[in-house]
C-alpha cells in the first residue's frame, strides 16, 4: 500500500504533476464518480503521451488517495480532489525557462552541473532537481552516466530549424490524410479542452513550458491517429529537437494564435473534413517558420 499524502511530493516532475493534474481536470469534465474505472492506455491515448508517464501521473494520484491501483486496474477514489494543487511551482517554471534559453543562446555549456547552476541561478536544491527532473522528461537534459547533466543544443542553427518546419511540412499534413486515420471523439474532445484552457489561462511567463507541452502534444496526437509508427517517431523527435526553440519564442500571442489554428484543425476533423484539416495543418506550420 503507497504511503498516503495529502500535497504533492517534491520528488514528483513538474510534467508528471502536469498530467495528474489534467487528467484530474478530465475526470472533472466527465463526471468521473468514486469507482468509476480507468484505462491507463486509453489516458496514454487521449494526452498523446507513452504509458511511462501515465504510470509516473497514476502513482502520483494514488499517493495523493485519488485512485487505487488494483492489478491491471484503476479504481477512481476521489475525482474532488483540487487540481490547483498539483500546479508547478512558479521558482521551478522560471527555471525551467531560464535554464532552457540560456542553453539555446550558448549561454550554457553542454555539460552542467547542478552546483554550477545553483551558483548561476541562485536556486533552491529542490526547485533545481524539479527544473531538471521536467527538462529530462521532456528530452532537453539527460544525466551523465558519472556526474552531472547534458543539456541539448536542439537546432544548431536557423537553417535547422527553418529545414525542420519543412519536413513537418510535408509530414504533417499528410498524415492527416492518412486512410486508417481515426481519432475517438473522447480524444478529440480532451485535445480540445485543452487547447481551450490554453486561451481560458491568463498569460504568465511561468505558464510557458505548459503551453508549449500543450501544442507539442497535440501534434502527437495527430501522428498518432495515422496509425504509422515512422509517424509518430518522427513527430516525437521533432518535439524534442524543437523544445528549445519552442520556450524560447512562445509569447502570449503566439501561444494563443497557435490554440486557435489548433481548434481550426480540430473543428475540420470533426465535421469528417480531412482535406481542409490538412490543409489548415499546413498553414499553421508555414505560419511558424516565419517566427523568430
Amino acid at each position: 500500500m503507497p504511503l498516503m499524502m495529502t500535497e504533492p511530493d517534491a520528488s514528483a516532475s513538474p510534467f508528471h504533476r502536469d498530467l495528474a493534474r489534467d487528467i484530474l481536470l478530465r475526470l472533472r469534465a466527465r463526471g468521473a464518480r468514486p469507482g468509476d474505472r480507468l484505462s491507463r492506455l486509453g489516458l496514454a491515448r487521449e494526452f498523446g503521451v507513452s504509458r511511462t508517464p501515465v504510470l509516473a501521473a497514476l502513482a502520483l494520484l494514488e499517493r495523493l488517495g485519488v485512485v487505487a491501483t488494483e492489478g491491471r486496474s484503476v479504481r477512481i477514489l476521489d475525482p474532488d480532489y483540487d487540481p490547483a494543487r498539483l500546479d508547478v511551482a512558479d521558482e521551478t517554471a522560471r527555471l525551467v525557462l531560464r535554464i532552457a534559453r540560456e542553453r539555446r543562446d550558448g549561454n550554457l555549456p553542454e555539460d552542467v552541473s547542478e552546483r554550477m547552476l545553483r551558483q548561476r541561478t541562485g536556486a533552491s536544491r529542490t526547485a533545481l532537481q524539479e527544473a531538471l527532473h521536467h527538462l529530462e522528461a521532456v528530452g532537453i537534459a539527460t544525466r551523465n552516466r558519472g556526474h552531472g547533466w547534458r543539456l541539448s543544443v536542439g537546432f544548431a542553427s536557423e537553417e535547422e530549424r527553418v529545414a525542420s518546419y519543412r519536413f513537418r511540412l510535408m509530414l504533417e499534413p499528410a498524415a492527416l490524410l492518412e486512410p486508417r486515420f481515426s481519432l475517438s471523439a473522447d480524444r478529440m474532445a480532451a485535445m480540445r479542452e485543452s487547447q481551450e484552457a490554453a486561451l481560458r489561462r491568463q498569460w504568465r511567463e511561468e505558464d510557458v513550458p505548459r503551453f508549449y507541452e500543450s501544442a507539442a502534444a497535440f501534434h502527437l496526437a495527430l501522428a498518432q491517429g495515422c496509425g504509422n509508427r515512422f509517424v509518430i517517431q518522427a513527430v516525437e523527435m521533432q518535439n524534442r529537437l524543437r523544445h528549445l526553440y519552442g520556450l524560447h519564442l512562445l509569447n502570449r500571442e503566439r501561444a494563443h494564435e497557435a490554440a486557435r489554428e489548433h481548434l481550426g484543425i480540430l473543428d475540420a476533423l470533426e465535421l469528417g473534413d480531412r482535406p481542409l484539416a490538412a490543409e489548415r495543418m499546413r498553414a499553421h506550420l508555414q505560419g511558424s517558420i516565419a517566427v523568430r
